[in-house]
């Protein structure tokens, strides 16, 4: 299922674009960068498992980041320790959308519905005997509120979004769905550097709730990102 939803959902996200000319308004960019953020990885409420068999972790998430317009993929790799193991955790998020406005045509200035398709892809190991390791995937949709305004030298974007998501086990028969709520806060930055900067913060929980309890978990991740454009 993962495997699918990821090439189904990547022609979505990566669609190339001409951008052989200065930009219309800054919001037509493509950018590549990083984050950082801090980060709690940890079972859920509904969790069975007692720490001694659970993951949970707090090491720092850095990614890199694509983003075009209102697309965005990033990839996080990191190792934390789990009772006295160091292991690892694999990350990849896709989303790509659009913006309807909700107070007329103009798409520079205003606020605006982003409605969007979601993919991520989860792997956190899990070192006590006899417990599987977390590793799914899932594919949803969501939608949230936006503000916008945006000139020739200078943008700022402000968002929020839910999006419900169908998570399948990779290797397994367990599935279930995932929850999440996601914020940024962006900043355009026209010809500063190169073509221009993104600069930003971003806000996300994440909570799966699967028909093997076990596998119930949350996330939280908070941090700073930029990117050139291109």
């Amino acid at each position: 299922m993962k495997l699918a939803a990821f090439i189904f959902f990547l022609p979505v996200a990566l669609c190339a674009q001409d951008f052989g000319y200065s930009y219309y308004t800054i919001t037509d960019f493509r950018s590549l960068g990083v984050s950082y953020a801090l980060q709690d990885f940890r079972p859920a409420g509904s969790n069975p498992l007692d720490d001694s068999a659970a993951v949970r972790f707090g090491a720092n998430l850095p990614m890199i980041e694509y983003r075009e317009i209102s697309a965005r993929v990033a990839v996080g790799y990191q190792s934390y320790v789990l009772r006295g193991k160091n292991v690892t955790a694999f990350s990849v998020y896709m989303e790509s959308g659009n913006d309807l406005s909700i107070t007329g045509r103009d798409q520079r200035n205003g606020f605006f519905i982003p409605v969007k398709l979601s993919a991520n892809y989860v792997r956190a190991e899990n070192t006590a005997p006899g417990q599987k390791n977390f590793d799914i995937g899932s594919l949803g949709i969501g939608a949230g509120g936006k503000y916008r305004t945006v000139s020739r030298t200078f943008g700022l974007q402000a968002f929020g979004t839910a999006t419900i998501h169908y998570s399948s086990v990779g290797f397994g028969t367990e599935y279930g769905s995932q929850f999440s709520l996601s914020g940024e806060i962006q900043c355009l930055l026209p010809e500063l550097l190169f073509e221009g900067l993104i600069v930003g913060y971003r806000y996300e929980r994440q909570q799966w709730d699967m028909s093997n309890s076990i596998l119930n978990y949350q996330r939280f991740y908070h941090g700073p990102f930029i990117g050139v454009f291109f």
